[in-house]
């Protein structure tokens, strides 16, 4: 049964070599070419998704910036037109003063409209324009309306309020939302004023105001904009929010998360930057002026690098379309090649049937299996070689069954003699003594070691050997040491090898408190863990050096030669973990001259 086991292990053992090579081999032919195509594809269209979207938002924000600047040119013209004429400066305040409105000053009102009215006809963002003089008749020159009049609408009124209200200030902007006359809809507006000065006095005489329409400059703000989900801010001076087109519930919390980003990087130049759980390609850009806007840019990450990810996508199931094709492949090779394997082996295993096979086997050989079953075997069968080995397998067991016997012989004539001396011994003391005892004990521990060390036990079995053997180790080191067991019952019905803790505590015997002054003590304890049974011995004996412990864990941990002095320590450690695996190793803690720790783990599903 044993022999049929290891032929099936060793069948499949060369069938998955079989496998392997070919998949290897497949992987190989298929994988390479995309491996050495996909990346580069993926990087390169990295690269340039990174290079497009530098060029793109070096653009949005020299584009933002124009029409920006346009804004502040016809600001910077109505301020010089006024400061530069005295003349247009006296007549409009005279035409501000004057209780009723003279003919010269109408016509003079009307022949500036010409001007402000040419600018509100080139430019499709100006809605209004203002222009007031201080005067006590509460009156504004509207030139869009080619007249000067009494205020007489909330809006002009708010415009003259907020004028006043200004404190110092010569030049500031405010976003207003102003109500479509004849409808119930409402547009936002951008107003940017100036104060007015005559050429040669510093106390400011009146204001200009130009109102422009941020839902047109909105509409060509997204033009600009050449990725989905784009955010574009526009902040003044005073890192108030201009305009911005975010979709965000809190466009100035989100304007304060990277305030302070914003001062460590250098404009027109990418920056990464988490926002709203994304992320994204951030860069700004600063208005020359002094009271110019800066201008920032958002671009989520993954509406750049979209085709980067489509990329990778294909790159990725081109991969598992290639594994995928590799293992059939392999799988379908792997089954043929495999049927003349068997074939050869049942005519190893079985000579008498090999005619069969070979009256099978083609006359030209197609692959290398039909040549070696076509020359090799026909060989081993001409010189009748299989049942040579057959008598040879025959003649080693015979050999083997032998020996068995003989080893057999050795411990019964031990165990009847111990037992000799152990009557002898009660009969000349006529009652139990000490060495009938030690006679008994020593009985029983050598015919419980001299089994199977490979057969498995009762963890309760393994504990009342340990007991018997320490018993003897108790009339050796009289009053030396005392022993502790700290056991969980419900772990000692699982099986374990024989022989597994003993040499652990003789090793804490002979290293530990043999070398001890003064009577030392043994814990012996074996508790349930999650998922594994911990077993462990602890004695607070005299411990081991630094240097000798890290020696000794090294020596453990790669299996090498242990000194002679540790020879169980070496033979259980190698027991465990060719029959647990590494994971159940011995492990060893110790300080010198208080304490050593020897403790394993075995897994629930070893057991």
């Amino acid at each position: 049964m044993k022999q049929m086991k290891k032929t099936i292990r060793v069948q499949l053992s060369v069938r998955y070599q079989f496998f392997t090579k070919s998949l290897l081999t497949n992987c190989l032919l298929l994988l390479i070419p995309i491996m050495m195509v996909g990346p580069y594809s993926v990087i390169q269209s990295s690269k340039d998704n990174t290079t497009a979207i530098e060029k793109s938002t070096y653009q949005t924000l020299h584009q933002l910036e124009q029409t920006i600047e346009q804004l502040y040119s016809h600001i910077d013209n109505a301020k010089i037109f006024f400061s530069s004429n005295p003349r247009v400066t006296i007549q409009m305040k005279k035409a501000f003063n004057e209780k009723p409105v003279s003919l010269d000053s109408l016509k003079n009102i009307e022949n500036l409209s010409l001007y402000f009215q040419n600018l509100i006809f080139t430019d499709p963002y100006i809605e209004n324009i203002y222009v007031y003089y201080d005067n006590s008749n509460n009156r504004m020159f509207l030139p869009q309306r080619g007249s000067i009049q009494t205020v007489f609408t909330s809006d002009e009124q708010k415009i003259i309020d907020t004028y006043k209200n200004s404190g110092t200030k010569d030049f500031w902007m405010e976003i207003k939302r102003k109500k479509i006359p004849g409808s119930k809809a409402s547009t936002d507006t951008l107003i940017i004023y100036q104060r007015l000065y005559t050429r040669f006095a510093y106390k400011p005489v009146g204001m200009v105001a130009f109102e422009y329409n941020l839902n047109k400059m909105e509409q060509y703000f997204q033009t600009v904009l050449q990725y989905n989900n784009q955010s574009i801010y526009l902040i003044d001076s005073g890192q108030n929010i201009i305009y911005t087109n975010s979709k965000s519930d809190d466009p100035a919390g989100e304007l304060n998360c990277i305030n302070t980003t914003l001062t460590t990087k250098e404009e027109l130049h990418l920056f990464d930057i988490e926002l709203n759980d994304t992320y994204q390609k951030a860069a700004y850009l600063r208005s020359v002026r002094n009271n110019g806007l800066t201008y920032i840019t958002f671009t989520p990450s993954k509406e750049i690098y979209k085709t980067t990810r489509s990329l990778s996508g294909t790159y990725m199931l081109l991969m598992f379309s290639g594994i995928f094709l590799s293992f059939v492949l392999a799988f379908y090779k792997t089954n043929k090649e495999y049927q003349y394997l068997s074939s050869i082996i049942d005519i190893f295993s079985n000579p008498e049937a090999s005619q069969r096979h070979f009256d099978k086997m083609p006359r030209k050989a197609g692959n290398p299996f039909e040549y070696i079953m076509l020359n090799i075997i026909r060989l081993f069968l001409d010189q009748k070689y299989l049942k040579v080995q057959a008598s040879e397998r025959d003649y080693k067991l015979q050999i083997l069954k032998m020996q068995a016997l003989q080893h057999q012989i050795n411990p019964h004539f031990l165990h009847n003699t111990l037992n000799t001396i152990y009557w002898e011994s009660i009969r000349m003391t006529s009652s139990e003594n000490s060495c009938s005892t030690m006679v008994s004990n020593l009985s029983s521990v050598m015919r419980y070691s001299v089994g199977d060390p490979q057969e498995n036990v009762k963890i309760k079995e393994e504990l009342g050997y340990l007991k018997t053997y320490l018993e003897i180790m108790k009339i050796r080191y009289t009053d030396k040491f005392e022993i502790f067991y700290l056991v969980d019952e419900s772990c000692t019905i699982y099986p374990i090898k024989k022989m597994i803790l003993q040499p652990i505590v003789e090793n804490s015997i002979y290293h530990g408190i043999k070398e001890k002054n003064g009577k030392g003590k043994i814990y012996v304890g074996i508790r349930r863990l999650h998922k594994s049974i911990l077993f462990y011995i602890l004695d607070d004996g005299i411990g081991i050096a630094p240097k000798k412990l890290l020696k000794l864990q090294e020596q453990l941990y790669t299996h090498s030669d242990i000194s002679s002095s540790h020879i169980g320590l070496t033979n259980t450690n190698l027991r465990l973990t060719m029959t647990y695996g590494a994971k159940s190793r011995l492990r060893i803690k110790s300080t010198k001259e208080k304490y050593t720790l020897v403790y394993f783990t075995i897994p629930l599903t070893d057991l």
